[in-house]
């Protein structure tokens, strides 16, 4: 009879986790060389340093236990941990009762330091939305301070995006390798470096460039609100996370105002130097913040992440369950293989020395690994789409309405300290403007935990798309035109804030901020193209031919969502994470 080939495990806890460091160095799983036979060894074999005292008695090392399980429909095998016991002075064991993260946070609830948190993260969406509404402001500036033309002035929004677009997955990445807040730490002071920078500018290239670093620094915000999400309780999840989008239009209306008081009597640069004040408060919370729990766990961390969950539950007026804080984090299957040595000397798992390998963060890989593969793929494209309708739709508004204006000659009125000559009818306008988010907020308020996050995203996709089929008609009455913008921009909100919360909920711990950063950068790409349709075919001429794209781009969309094989509502974060406590070994062929 053939012997099983052995696997040995190099026990690396910063790599692996703690159930797998706990094995002794020369511990082996026996895998069978035919996988699919039903009488294949699948008891893991452990060269234990048990010895005897010199009484006889037999003395245990105590360390952890692990048995080789089949995955099914599969030539994997898992290996399980096994209870952890106790034993007391009589001999008995007693099996040692713990709790996870989500068990705490489900059982202290919605309270005190939630609110704290949801005020801290909703500083920086606010932030983020002054620098975004910014650009409304900034590029007729720039063509009154430095006479640039209407192309170059719609660069500076395209540099911005560009940033965000880098940004999104690299603070993602940073966010998973080494916590949320010195990543949320190190965008925030990226993003005011370069607002201080931009104000202080003294060509348009110079503006360009800090711009496009402010884009940068903006891509670390979902980093906040992923903090957010992994403080929250299972229930209403959907709803808190909701709401702090009103901070967005908040932040918007901030800008308005700030304009309208600013930029009639001051420069431009007074109002970017000004509008950095948020990000001083911004950066003194972060300093102050908690770690995610989830986070450290997931590093192995347990006691701080134990810490701070006494902290929540004291805050919140409730204690945590009885028992100790599960030291079991995700054990990246992608790392095993790449510390682990089988017996012909073989390597499956490191690194080939290829591109993807070494250049290829192992998050963004994971991403594509066959788990994530379909999730992440619609993911992106839903992103996209949603990102292109969104600031589509809002440029399209414009687009027709310009077109509408006989009069409108395309100069811009300045000022003589280089500000553009706006009234306060125009004012007004622009700070009533960033209230059309709102019904889409207040749509997805109530349907997000009722109908789920996949039926929530089809819906208000739909949505959008019903109602820009009728602008594809040059007859449709004006005001008929403004209102179907109007609900199909609100719509369209509405679905960018339900992918949000569902692209958090669909990864691990340990990808989730890289996975909801790529998708993000993809976001961008779908806001950086949108002007090509959304303004270059209005200006010459091809409305219908404009309006059917966003309405196609609607349907794939939505399409997407119906695809999605994984509905988030209501359960616990990590859910379907199959390789936490466990370790998975590539069976060997024969």
């Amino acid at each position: 009879m053939s012997s099983s080939p052995r696997v040995s495990i190099d026990a690396d806890a910063d790599a692996i986790g703690d159930d797998v460091a706990r094995l002794p160095i020369d511990a082996s799983v026996v895998v069978p060389s035919d996988a699919s036979s039903s009488s294949a060894h699948l008891e893991r074999e452990r060269e234990r340093d048990d010895d005897d005292d010199a009484d006889g008695t037999h003395r245990d090392d105590g360390r952890a236990r692990l048995l080789a399980v089949p995955i099914a429909s599969s030539s994997a095998f898992v290996g399980v941990p096994l209870c952890e016991d106790d034993e007391d002075d009589d001999g008995r064991h007693e099996t040692l009762e713990t709790y996870t993260v989500n068990d705490a946070l489900d059982r202290v609830g919605f309270g005190k330091f939630q609110m704290a948190t949801a005020a801290f993260v909703g500083l920086a969406w606010s932030a983020d939305a002054m620098e975004m509404m910014l650009l409304s402001f900034i590029g007729p500036s720039m063509r009154c301070e430095f006479g640039v033309s209407s192309r170059e002035e719609g660069a500076m929004t395209s540099v911005v995006f560009a940033g965000m677009m880098l940004g999104a997955p690299s603070w993602g990445v940073m966010s998973d390798s080494r916590g949320r807040r010195p990543a949320m730490l190190a965008s925030a002071a990226t993003t005011l470096a370069a607002g201080v920078g931009s104000g202080l500018g003294g060509t348009f290239g110079w503006v360009m460039f800090f711009r496009f670093i402010v884009g940068i620094g903006l891509g670390g915000v979902p980093v906040a609100y992923g903090l957010f999400m992994e403080f929250l309780p299972s229930e209403n999840r959907g709803v808190h996370l909701t709401l702090i989008e009103l901070f967005w239009t908040l932040g918007s209306m901030i800008e308005s105002a700030l304009a309208w008081i600013i930029l009639p009597r001051h420069s431009w640069r007074m109002l970017l130097l000004v509008s950095t004040v948020p990000l001083f408060f911004l950066i003194a919370c972060i300093l102050v913040a908690p770690e995610s729990a989830l986070y450290l766990v997931n590093a192995g961390r347990v006691e701080e992440a134990e810490a701070t969950l006494r902290r929540v539950a004291a805050i919140n007026g409730k204690s945590l369950p009885p028992g100790s804080l599960a030291p079991t984090r995700t054990v990246r299957s992608v790392e095993f293989e790449e510390h682990t040595t089988y017996s012909d000397g073989s390597s499956r798992g490191r690194s080939s020395g290829g591109f993807v390998d070494k250049y290829v963060p192992t998050g963004i890989r994971r991403l594509l690994s066959k788990k994530h593969a379909k999730t992440s793929a619609l993911v992106w494209i839903m992103f996209f789409g949603v990102a292109f309708l969104y600031y589509g739709i809002v440029l399209l508004t414009t687009s027709l309405n310009v077109r509408d204006d006989e009069n409108a000659s395309g100069e811009v009125a300045c000022l003589p300290h280089g500000a553009p000559a706006l009234s306060d009818g125009e004012y007004a306008d622009i700070f009533v403007s960033a209230l059309g988010e709102v019904p889409g907020l207040l749509v997805a308020v109530a349907i997000v935990d009722r109908i789920g996050r996949r039926g929530s995203m089809a819906l208000t996709l739909a949505m959008t798309a019903v109602c820009l089929f009728p602008v594809a008609f040059e007859t449709l009455n004006t005001t008929l035109r403004d209102v179907a913008l109007f609900v199909g921009r609100s719509s369209a909100m509405a679905a960018f804030t339900v992918l949000y919360i569902f692209a958090g909920e669909v990864y691990p711990t340990s990808i989730r901020s890289t996975g909801v950063g790529v998708g993000n950068g993809f976001a961008r790409i779908g806001g950086i193209t949108c002007p090509a349709f959304a303004v270059a075919l209005i200006e010459s001429g091809h409305v219908t031919l404009s309006v059917v794209f966003f309405v196609a781009v609607a349907a794939v969309a939505a399409a997407a969502a119906l695809s999605l094989s994984v509905e988030t509502a209501g359960r616990t974060l990590d859910t379907d994470d199959d390789t936490d406590a466990a370790v998975e070994l590539a069976a060997l062929a024969a």
